[in-house]
């Protein structure tokens, strides 16, 4: 009985402890392949956010405040008629104009208050010696000037060939604080000093530039810094507690290495942190996100505690379990795995949006096997045909926000469950925008997807612009590609309100044009309101529109052309003494930008024409119409002589105080601009007759000076008489035709 009694006693014991290190393998090796996996992932998520902020970042700053400061000289200083004002003391000396220098000055000040983030804009004009400093005026024959941070870049222009420089940040001036960096070109760009004819330097208001960042990351999500070449910081959003050149010191090698992205771990300020940098497309700043991963390293410390108190309570149970089953000989201990199965699949839709998104924005890391594709898709895009798309759901502004968010992602939920031969991987964008991409089976029609996604999406009652890339086979870069050409598509959209589906190479975006100027019709918008003539108002918007919807004009050309049209109703209604929000009911350029598309901007065009040419038939209801006419008809059948305001008051039996008042109630205009203005179109047509010679003309409307004459004309048209003949009469074509 004892031996039977001892070799049960070592059965049990062998027994016991294989099951026990049965159960410790089972227990404890899953936890820690799952924590290595976890933050592996985790790694590569922090890195992968890391590069997309860098690059949103480097795309928030070079697009709209680089491209467009470099862009400067191109746009405002060439020999265009709107850059007149800037490009004539090039070649003349205005040192003794007043007339010319305030012109420059005007067009500066427009220039820079049309322009975000810009500090102020030097030119420096060789040929009169003149510096413009912003809103001051050097006359350096006559006197020296304060430079202040300008400094630098004037005497460098000033003793050497250099034609373009990129200037570092520093203080605007001696009485001006506020920190400034500056591109400065030479005009032209190419030539030696002695061919020069002037300096442009665009500054740009570093502390705006500051806030800019601020916006796109709070200091307390990690440090944004722009970083030129010699390693000075240029920007940053740590405004509270900056980060210090010392601090970067130790890998600023790095960033000047000549790399153009990269991205690296550091420690800063006795903290872990991942650098991200990009360089700048447009000049020599480098782009730098810094994020500590502190935070990371904690919850790395908090899991691991986390499973290893975990695995010590399952370790336990298991034990006592294992011990009860042992000694009745029971089954095997059973599978505790599928908790962690759960954990892991709870961080599966993170890593699936971010990768869609990697697709879309051409980001994506890069998988080693179609399995993990699989795995994060559902799906094995590569080898089939695949295109991109963005949609787009027309809501009112009104639509509350989180049943948008919801209707949004139940569509995203429609289209992805949607029975095609292929795939569909969507995510939400910006705006009430879906962004995606079409995985098609080789069998695929492109017709009926799109004809089965859009009837998927009526059916959610939504109203909607589905945009749509060119067809590729199906890679990471081909996916980017054709996103990138839906978005394209959907800018375009505005101008194709008639269909719900607009195709990338419907567009034929090569063979749209980009005029250089804006249509000639825009400058005979004013003299239609001011003549109240609300036919030919109508008329002229209708043609404009007309011209938009028809010409084959890119999407540029098309809204720079519509916002011309809004500001020059608004301006023109302000010049005759109205205010646009009592008169429309607030900014115009705010209503503008809220409307989707161009069949709603013109209806909301014409009401806005309508709503004007009401204000001012009721201003001038106001007046006796049959003396009013009187004195319209009197001034328009005189013009060819001396008239004046005391002559034309004489004429219809007022006092010239009481006409004056009368007149610009009338007209909107007071007497002498009228009869200017009146002068100068008549002159306008006898030159597209080409019958009477330039100073004969000048005599028929009333001007004894020709040189005065031509001055006026030049001032209202652009072009001298001569020019304008020759522009308008020669082919046969009038202004407004154009």
């Amino acid at each position: 009985m004892d031996g039977a009694k001892g070799t049960g006693s070592r059965i049990f014991k062998r027994l016991l402890v294989f099951n026990l290190i049965a159960v410790l393998i089972v227990s404890i090796v899953p936890q820690f392949v799952f924590y290595r996996y976890f933050m592996t992932m985790y790694n590569k998520e922090v890195q992968g956010l890391s590069m997309q902020t860098v690059r949103q970042f480097q795309n928030a700053v070079d697009e709209p405040i680089v491209k467009a400061v470099v862009n400067f000289p191109n746009l405002y200083m060439s020999e265009l008629e709107s850059n007149d004002a800037l490009v004539y003391p090039l070649t003349h000396d205005i040192s003794r104009n007043s007339a010319a220098i305030l012109k420059v000055s005007r067009r500066m000040d427009d220039i820079k208050n049309n322009t975000p983030y810009l500090h102020s804009i030097d030119l420096y004009y060789p040929r009169g010696n003149l510096l413009f400093l912003g809103d001051r005026v050097c006359m350096l024959n006559e006197s020296e000037c304060a430079l202040g941070g300008r400094e630098q870049w004037f005497r460098s222009f000033e003793t050497s060939d250099t034609t373009i420089e990129w200037v570092g940040a520093r203080k605007a001036g001696p009485f001006d604080p506020s920190l400034i960096a500056s591109y400065v070109r030479s005009i032209p760009f190419f030539g030696s000093k002695e061919i020069r004819q002037g300096v442009v330097a665009v500054n740009i208001d570093l502390e705006e530039l500051g806030g800019l960042l601020r916006s796109m990351r709070p200091p307390s999500e990690g440090a944004l810094l722009i970083i030129d070449e010699s390693g000075e910081i240029i920007a940053r959003n740590d405004t509270e507690a900056p980060m210090s050149n010392l601090q970067i010191e130790p890998f600023l090698a790095r960033l000047l290495a000549g790399e153009e992205t990269d991205m690296f771990d550091a420690r800063i300020g006795g903290q872990a942190s991942v650098v991200s940098f990009v360089t700048s497309s447009y000049n020599n700043w480098r782009y730098v996100s810094i994020t500590s991963v502190e935070d990371a390293y904690r919850k790395s410390n908090q899991l691991r505690g986390w499973m290893l108190g975990i695995g010590a309570a399952f370790l336990a149970i298991n034990a006592l379990i294992t011990l009860w089953l042992t000694t009745r000989a029971h089954r095997p201990i059973s599978n505790r795995m599928e908790n962690l199965r759960q954990s892991l699949a709870r961080h599966m839709p993170i890593v699936r949006h971010n990768y869609i998104l990697g697709l879309l924005f051409g980001t994506a890391q890069e998988t080693e096997k179609p399995g993990d594709i699989r795995s994060i898709l559902g799906f094995e895009h590569n080898g089939r045909q695949a295109f991109g798309f963005v949609l787009r759901i027309e809501r009112s502004d009104a639509a509350n926000h989180e049943e948008s968010l919801a209707a949004d992602f139940h569509l995203i939920e429609i289209l992805e469950g949607l029975a095609i031969p292929g795939d569909i991987a969507a995510v939400r964008g910006e705006r009430s925008q879906i962004y995606g991409f079409v995985s098609l089976t080789g069998e695929a029609e492109l017709s009926d997807t799109v004809s089965r996604i859009a009837a998927a999406i009526k059916a959610a009652d939504e109203q909607y612009v589905l945009c749509l890339g060119r067809v590729y086979s199906s890679d990471e870069s081909s996916i980017a590609r054709s996103f990138a050409e839906a978005e394209e598509a959907l800018d375009y959209a505005f101008l194709l309100p008639g269909g719900n589906a607009l195709f990338y190479e419907e567009l034929a975006s090569e063979h749209l044009k980009e005029p250089s100027h804006l249509p000639k019709a825009l400058d005979d918008l004013p003299a239609a309101i001011r003549a109240g003539d609300e036919k030919k108002l109508f008329q002229l918007i209708g043609d404009l529109i007309s011209d938009i919807r028809q010409g084959g004009y890119t999407i540029r050309y098309s809204r720079n052309a519509l916002l011309d049209m809004v500001l020059g109703i608004d301006k023109t209604m302000n010049q005759l003494g109205f205010q646009s929000a009592e008169v429309f009911g607030g900014d115009l350029r705010e209503q503008y930008e809220r409307i989707g598309h161009i069949e709603a901007f013109e209806a909301w065009m014409n009401g806005v024409a309508g709503t004007a040419m009401g204000k001012l038939n009721e201003r001038k209801e106001q007046f006796d119409h049959e003396f009013a006419d009187k004195i319209v008809s009197f001034v328009n059948n005189s013009i060819s002589h001396q008239l004046s305001l005391a002559y034309v008051a004489e004429h219809v039996g007022v006092s010239p105080t009481y006409l004056s008042k009368i007149f610009k109630g009338l007209t909107g205009s007071n007497f002498n601009e009228y009869v200017t203005g009146l002068r100068l179109e008549r002159a306008a047509s006898l030159l597209l007759e080409k019958k009477l010679s330039v100073q004969e003309i000048s005599y028929r409307v009333g001007y004894q000076s020709t040189h005065h004459f031509i001055r006026l004309f030049k001032e209202k048209h652009g072009l001298t008489p001569k020019q304008y003949q020759k522009t308008y009469a020669e082919d046969g074509a009038k202004p407004d035709e154009e």
